[in-house]
């Protein structure tokens, strides 16, 4: 119960947070970094509320000189404490965990950016530690589900990941810009993370011991990833 009420004082904090900030009007401002992140599912004043409540996180790495790469390299290390979370059962804290790691994947671009930084073999790390970061979060749930029939929509995921990353990667080393479908890393992230942020307390009133937004969002999340890679696939072999 202790662990419940934590977690609605720190969910019930983000979500006022967020009226407030609609509530004065700063959702209806431009934000460069808000734009280079910008998501096809998660709705432009979230975005913009998020980055804003981050860019002190943003400016505090930047004023102690930490690198973009060494923020890439923690970031991984995040989403291993959230894959260890998940593995577990502690589903607010690994939610809030993955996010956190998501974030840091985030900061070490608007780090680079801010800093004129920005190297190719920045880009070439953060994208290959993504998949290590993907990897380490899908373990925990594979684990967790284990003896569950929600292990078959895991296994989905990590081919459903992979493939969405892999099948525009390809294309673009083609010469084909692919940037059609939805369910890329941050939609993923925040969908995935909010599912285990508030599963407990809706298994809670809805007297379940299941985490049921987990249930639902792992298996969208299969489905929907398979399905992208797949039009990707189609889409680009069309082109060439």
């Amino acid at each position: 119960m202790k662990d419940l009420i934590i977690l609605l004082v720190i969910n019930g904090g983000f979500i006022v947070g967020y009226f407030v900030f609609l509530a004065l009007g700063k959702h209806k401002s431009s934000d460069g970094a808000a734009k280079k992140a910008e998501s096809g599912l998660i709705i432009s004043s979230l975005q913009k509320y998020w980055f804003s409540i981050t860019e002190p996180v943003v400016k505090l790495l930047i004023k102690l000189r930490i690198t973009p790469n060494t923020i890439t390299v923690f970031a991984v290390f995040i989403s291993i404490a959230a894959g260890i979370l998940f593995a577990m059962g502690s589903w607010g804290a690994a939610g809030w965990t993955m996010i956190a790691g998501g974030v840091f994947d985030l900061f070490d671009g608007r780090v680079a950016r801010a800093t004129n930084n920005s190297t190719k073999g920045g880009a070439y790390l953060d994208s290959v530690l993504d998949r290590y970061s993907d990897g380490a979060i899908l373990a925990g749930l594979a684990w967790a589900f284990r003896d569950n029939w929600l292990l078959f929509f895991v296994i989905l995921c990590f081919i459903g990941f992979y493939s969405v990353s892999y099948t525009k990667a390809r294309a673009e080393a083609s010469g084909v810009k692919c940037d059609v479908g939805t369910f890329q890393r941050p939609e993923r992230i925040f969908s995935l993370g909010l599912s285990a942020i508030f599963s407990p307390i809706v298994s809670y009133y809805l007297n379940w011991e299941t985490p049921v937004l987990i249930y639902l969002v792992v298996v969208v999340l299969g489905i929907g990833t398979v399905a992208t890679s797949v039009y990707r696939i189609v889409y680009t072999f069309k082109r060439l």
